[in-house]
């Protein structure tokens, strides 16, 4: 419960020092004159803001700016009458009507400007290359070299020779005249042929069966 009840005072007390803190510097600040003085003074005000005094007193009264500065109209009491400020600095003021014994001033300060808010910048995704694998380049297939053939070599047939068979034929003689072929031996002549040609025809089967 203390707890509590020391949040609220805490709290009462935060919102009475902004609400004193907007009467003396917030737009529109109002100053009362009531005997003979300017509360409250000073008063602190933005550029372009305004100040507004009311007399409450029973006789007229004033506020002028030394050195020739802007002055409000002789107020009559409960009457009221406002200055608006566009420039900073410091002012000091008096009555109009009784000088410097009321003074009074008004601090007005430039506005605060608010930092730029930052215009935020896209985001953009680094855009990443595509990986391009390396082009092998096939390797020459080395043609085959054409094998030289060996050509099949036939042997030529040795040549049979051929037999030569001297056939003789036996020429007929005519028989000399006056011999009698009647009852006679052979001719000699046909009788050495045959004999020849045997010879031969022998010798040709011989040579074939040694073949």
């Amino acid at each position: 419960m203390r707890l509590r009840a020391a949040g609220r005072a805490v709290l009462a007390t935060a919102l009475l020092f902004i609400a004193f803190a907007s009467i003396a510097a917030g737009a529109n600040a109002s100053v009362e004159i009531a005997g003979f003085s300017f509360s409250p003074s000073p008063v602190t005000i933005n550029v372009g803001e305004t100040v507004t005094w009311t007399n409450r007193d029973g006789v007229q009264h004033s506020a002028a700016f030394v050195n020739g500065g802007p002055r409000t109209r002789a107020l009559p009491k409960d009457q009221s009458a406002s200055l608006q400020f566009t420039s900073a600095g410091t002012f000091n003021y008096v009555c109009g009507i009784h000088g410097a014994s009321m003074s009074g001033t008004v601090i007005v300060v430039a506005a605060a400007t608010p930092p730029p808010t930052p215009t935020p910048r896209p985001t953009v995704a680094p855009t990443v290359a595509p990986t391009v694998a390396p082009t092998v380049e096939p390797t020459p297939t080395a043609s085959p070299s054409p094998t030289a053939t060996a050509a099949p070599t036939t042997a030529a047939p040795s040549p049979t020779p051929t037999p030569t068979v001297a056939v003789v034929v036996p020429t007929q003689q005519a028989p000399a005249p006056g011999s009698s072929t009647d009852g006679g031996s052979p001719n000699a002549l046909l009788v050495g042929g045959a004999v020849v040609a045997l010879i031969a025809a022998g010798a040709v089967a011989l040579r074939r069966i040694r073949r």
